[in-house]
């Protein structure tokens, strides 16, 4: 049986009946449903410019600048559990200085443990995004509108806490000097554990990712390989140890490969291990991204970075 993804267009959305595509997301019966040019090339280069303008991305041509180096996130960093103290890191093979990581906007999985810094720098991160984009084509409202088309029925929102408080709506991350990730899954519930957070009451966790900039060498671009495998506590060890793919020739477990080009936008569900590996072109490897909590019972979908 084969495991493919679902080119996104009126008639796929149809056919997948009133429970939409995020259903067959939920269920892990497809990868990932993409829609293909949500954005055109030129205007994801527009916003490349932006970024570079604005010093939130430096020019590859270049030296890096300190602060970035600074700025940036260790490749292999991960949380399991809420508290600094559970902040780890896979097991890589070639660590360079070249391997960094920008994130332009707030993440949960990175300040979430503590609460009030974090929805501070959310409130900060989503004023830059009210006006980072104005006069260009606006890849938030792209992917909320895709998202909004998969998920008919659900009032599609930013995340939010009782007292209105939002989280991010979104992250921009930068990937440069070939950064990967190792395989591993995804989820405030199973792994980060944030049970003081409303994003945790979903059961389901999806990711959102709209591709600004490719990063290619030797004809080879970055893409995500995601396997046909959710997260289960047996899995762990393999991915603590960074074997997983022993784990997955022993139980025959298929994968797929989410071939992107720039305006491309896919959505996952993070509970498939999943993985990007690195690939140091020329340029950096750029793209939008959100997480998305899904109950089938609950009339909201949560967004958030």
């Amino acid at each position: 049986m084969t495991w493919n993804p679902v080119e996104v267009d009126l008639h796929s959305i149809t056919e997948a009946g009133e429970a939409g595509l995020i259903h067959q997301l939920a269920s892990g019966s497809i990868p990932a449903a993409i829609f293909r040019q949500a954005m055109t090339p030129s205007d994801c280069d527009a916003i490349m410019q932006r970024l570079v303008d604005r010093e939130l991305l430096f020019d590859t041509n270049g030296e890096i600048p300190d602060k970035f180096r600074r700025d940036s996130v260790p490749e292999g960093h991960y949380r399991e559990g809420s508290s600094d103290e559970a902040l780890k890191a896979w097991q890589n093979e070639a660590q360079t200085e070249h391997k960094l990581r920008i994130d332009i906007g707030s993440s949960l999985g990175y300040r979430g443990s503590d609460r009030e810094a974090f929805l501070a720098h959310a409130a900060e991160s989503n004023r830059l995004f009210d006006s980072l984009f104005a006069g260009l084509e606006d890849p938030v409202g792209a992917l909320y509108e895709g998202l909004c088309q998969i998920a008919p029925n659900k009032n599609v929102m930013t995340a939010v806490e009782p007292d209105g408080r939002q989280y991010g709506r979104a992250i921009i991350r930068a990937h440069y000097g070939g950064y990967s990730y190792a395989p591993h899954f995804d989820s405030v519930r199973r792994r980060e554990k944030r049970t003081d957070y409303q994003a945790y009451r979903f059961e389901h966790q999806f990711a959102g990712v709209l591709v600004l900039q490719n990063t290619v060498l030797n004809g080879v671009s970055a893409q995500c390989r995601i396997h046909q495998c959710f997260w289960e506590p047996d899995v762990q060890p393999y991915l603590s140890e960074n074997r997983f793919y022993e784990y997955a020739e022993m139980k025959n477990i298929p994968n797929a490969d989410i071939i992107l080009e720039p305006g491309d936008l896919y959505f996952f569900n993070t509970g498939c291990i999943h993985e990007v590996p690195g690939i140091a072109g020329e340029e950096a490897r750029v793209v939008l991204a959100t997480f998305i909590g899904y109950s089938p019972e609950d009339t909201d979908v949560f967004v958030w970075s």
